[in-house]
């Protein structure tokens, strides 16, 4: 959220001097100043903002880079996720393996069971 702020706020900073550079340029040209005047105005204005805004593609550079360390370590993270899951999909198979051949196992032993008990039935009632 920090950056986001401070990201947003280096926009406004960007935005209000901009707004004020070409309102300030717009003023000085409809002022009934002469040419002369109006330029040395201008060129000072210029400077002024140039002095202002010398420090906000460092602050920029510094946020992106920021920005990127906090990518790496989400996709690092994500990686890592990955593993666990994959591993917990290996464990699930190994164990639904398991309990199919147990299941399997059961089926056949009831089976079994079932033939022994009709053969027994059936000698019963031949007797």
């Amino acid at each position: 959220m920090n950056r986001d702020n401070s990201c947003s706020s280096s926009i406004a900073v960007v935005s209000f001097l901009a707004g004020a550079a070409i309102g300030a340029g717009v003023a000085l040209l409809f002022a009934p100043k002469t040419g002369e005047e109006t330029r040395r105005m201008l060129k000072d204005y210029g400077e002024d903002l140039r002095e202002k805004t010398g420090n906000i593609p460092a602050h920029i550079k510094d946020s992106a880079e920021q920005a990127m360390d906090r990518g790496k370590e989400l996709i690092e993270q994500g990686k890592q996720m990955i593993s666990r899951g994959t591993e917990m999909v290996s464990h699930g198979r190994e164990y639904l393996d398991e309990k199919k051949q147990a299941l399997s196992a059961a089926i056949e032993a009831g089976k079994e069971a079932m033939q022994q008990e009709k053969e027994k039935l059936t000698a019963s009632y031949e007797e």
